[in-house]
């Protein structure tokens, strides 16, 4: 692949990134992905190379889990042989609701990211939410139709435009 292409990938650089966007981030990328043993070492890794705000945030984040889902003891398979220093909290327990909340919080956080307004955002999640329902485009109707079949509703869209929500009065916009 030419570098050429990856200098036009829409993708925000990671020096881009300030303490705050990586401090409601990181924590967040680390639940969702270490929910067992055998990825214990990426969150060993991160840990290691955390500093302390970092590691108060995800233990913070660790500590949110276990009080919804009762969380998992720290008790190691036979096979895991810890680094040196090791991320003292065992994986984050799975849970499906709460999973879907913080990918939409990390959806929300991301399009703030890259500058989009909530029109843009309803646009990107439904275009006939700003359009009309004869709008001749759809995006993510495969996800739409699934979550409408089990949920009774397009429950991602909500749940992105509540963290929406939650988030603009975060940062003090209306």
């Amino acid at each position: 692949m030419n570098f050429f292409y990856v200098k036009q990938f829409p993708c925000i650089p990671p020096g881009s990134f300030s303490t705050a966007d990586s401090l409601f981030v990181t924590p967040r990328v680390i639940e969702l992905t270490c929910t067992a043993w055998d990825v214990q070492p990426f969150l060993d890794d991160v840990w290691r190379e955390a500093d302390a705000d970092l590691r108060t945030a995800i233990e913070r984040q660790w500590h949110d889990n276990r009080e919804v889902t009762g969380g998992h003891p720290y008790d190691p398979p036979e096979w895991y042989a810890p680094p040196e220093d090791p991320c003292p909290l065992p994986p984050f327990k799975w849970d499906e609701e709460r999973r879907a909340r913080l990918r939409a919080e990390l959806d929300a956080y991301y399009a703030r990211l890259y500058g989009l307004d909530e029109c843009d955002l309803r646009y990107i999640l439904d275009p006939a939410d700003v359009y009309g329902p004869d709008f001749p485009g759809e995006t993510f109707r495969v996800l739409k139709e699934k979550e409408i079949t089990r949920f009774g509703e397009y429950r991602t869209r909500r749940l992105v435009l509540e963290a929406w929500q939650r988030l603009q009065r975060q940062w003090g916009r209306p």
